[in-house]
C-alpha cells in the first residue's frame, strides 16, 4: 500500500469519528471538530446521497450543521476499506459504512475520491449507496 492511499484510509477513519462526534454531541464536544470536519472538504466537493440525489459543500455543511447532538446514540464503524486507485495522490476508495442507533441497523457502500497531493487531504466526491437488508 502506497503513502497517499494509507493516507487517504486513515483520513475515512478519521472524518467518520469526527461525523460521529458532530452527530453525538458527546462531551459537548461536537462543536470541537466540527471546523476540521467541514474544512475537509475541497470546495467544490459533490456528493450523490442514498436517495440519488447530487449535492455540494454547503448541503453537506447544513447537514451538519443541523444535526449537532440530534443523534446521541450513534455509532459509526467503517470496515472494508478496499484501495481502487491512485492518480498522483488523488485516490478513489470504496468503503462499507455501518450506522448502529437505537436497534436499528444501516449500512451503505461508498466510494470517496481524496486529494492526498496536499498536507491538508480534501475530500473531491463521495458516492452513497444503502445496502438492503434482507
Amino acid at each position: 500500500m502506497n503513502k497517499a492511499i494509507m493516507l487517504a484510509s486513515e483520513n475515512i477513519h478519521t472524518l467518520h469519528k469526527w461525523i460521529q462526534q458532530v452527530f453525538t454531541d458527546r462531551n459537548g464536544k461536537g462543536l470541537d471538530v466540527m471546523g476540521e470536519l467541514i474544512s475537509s472538504f475541497d470546495q467544490e466537493f459533490t456528493m450523490v446521497t442514498q436517495q440519488g440525489r447530487v449535492i455540494g459543500l454547503p448541503e453537506v455543511k447544513q447537514l451538519f450543521t443541523s444535526s449537532l447532538g440530534k443523534r446521541p446514540k450513534l455509532e459509526i464503524i467503517i470496515e472494508d476499506v478496499v484501495p481502487i486507485f491512485d492518480d498522483n495522490g488523488i485516490v478513489t476508495i470504496r468503503y462499507c459504512e455501518s450506522h448502529h442507533e437505537c436497534h436499528l441497523y444501516k449500512r451503505r457502500i461508498s466510494t470517496v475520491i481524496i486529494d492526498t497531493s496536499n498536507e491538508q487531504l480534501r475530500w473531491l466526491y463521495l458516492h452513497e449507496t444503502p445496502i438492503s437488508e434482507r
